[in-house]
């Protein structure tokens, strides 16, 4: 069973780096990162907290998250350190988890198997549940391996997305499904990452390449269901994204951005950094030189959404090339 594997991960050591007086850009108000005010407002939230940080499904929930320093202060930053805003987000997703029967999700979906290999950047798990299985063959999308900082790489191929395949193939509580086990997965990768680098667990590197962003994927039903999406991710996942890059962006993505934009909040918008280039200056030391995709002009071959692509779909591919004097939408440092 996969509680075996979970003994085993919780095991794992997740280093903190020591505290500091100044924080470097992007670590404030991690573990070591705190300020004395800080400290006492999380003390304060565990006290809040209390038996539930050592209840079943706390203790899972606080494990994923790198242990209870980390999970104490994840909230908090989540909620600007307000200690009553902080408590009740715990309750929310701890009771989200309950009612979707979260906890036991991968154990089902995947058993014992790890979510992604420190060694095979191909490497995929063999998947169980039939419906979660059928939203990721929809999906032009793959975890490529580890940033240099220990981060699990996640990377979509957009213009290989067909959103009417998506929706004639997938219901909502299907892609729901998928997006919670997407998630989860997701947790237990950057804790593998963060053990196997030696660095302290800050998430997931998102990279979106939209090169062939084009009218097809303005679909508002599409648009509806992603937004829904996003507010799971918002609600009962934060703070698990480090940063994400938006690459080869076009003109006509501000559509689809402007839809989805006021559902992520302030924190997560701060981590985007949009460019029309197929790289950016800040993605570029975190991929590995060697596992840089050839799509993003690098060395290594790589078949994200060639399925896809070779399956062909519902609607014909129209594409808008990227403006030459496109402009960084939000560039800050991970936090």
């Amino acid at each position: 069973e996969r509680s075996t594997g979970l003994v085993l991960l919780s095991a794992r050591a997740h280093p903190w780096q020591p505290r500091m007086s100044h924080a470097p850009p992007g670590n404030e108000g991690h573990p070591g990162f705190t300020t004395p005010e800080q400290d006492a407002q999380v003390n304060e939230l565990k006290a809040a907290i209390g038996a539930g940080l050592g209840s079943p499904a706390g203790q899972v929930w606080v494990r994923v998250n790198g242990g209870e320093q980390c999970e104490l202060c994840r909230l908090m930053r989540a909620r600007d350190w307000d200690v009553d805003k902080a408590k009740t987000l715990w309750d929310e997703i701890m009771a989200y988890r309950a009612e979707h029967q979260i906890d036991t999700l991968l154990q089902r979906v995947i058993g014992n198997q790890e979510p992604q290999s420190t060694k095979d950047l191909t490497y995929k798990p063999d998947i169980k549940d039939p419906a979660i299985a059928k939203c990721l063959n929809e999906m032009p999308c793959a975890r490529w391996g580890f940033t240099t900082e220990g981060n699990a790489l996640e990377i979509w191929r957009i213009n290989q997305l067909r959103p009417q395949d998506i929706l004639n193939r997938c219901t909502q509580a299907e892609l729901t499904q998928w997006w919670h086990y997407w998630a989860e997965s997701a947790l237990e990768a950057n804790l593998l990452g963060a053990e196997h680098h030696g660095k302290p667990l800050r998430g997931t590197v998102l990279v979106l390449d939209l090169k062939g962003f084009g009218a097809r994927h303005l679909h508002t039903a599409m648009l509806r269901s992603l937004v829904a999406l996003f507010g799971i991710g918002q609600s009962k996942y934060p703070e698990s994204m480090s940063r994400v890059f938006i690459l080869n962006a076009p003109t006509l993505f501000a559509g689809a951005w402007n839809a989805i934009k006021p559902v992520l909040n302030a924190r997560t918008r701060r981590k985007i950094i949009m460019t029309n280039k197929a790289m950016h200056d800040d993605l570029s030391p975190l991929i590995p030189a060697q596992n840089v995709p050839d799509f993003l002009g690098g060395p290594c071959p790589c078949g994200i959404g060639e399925a896809l692509s070779q399956r062909g779909g519902t609607m014909k591919t129209t594409t808008v090339a990227a403006r030459s004097d496109f402009k960084v939408v939000e560039n800050v440092q991970e936090g």
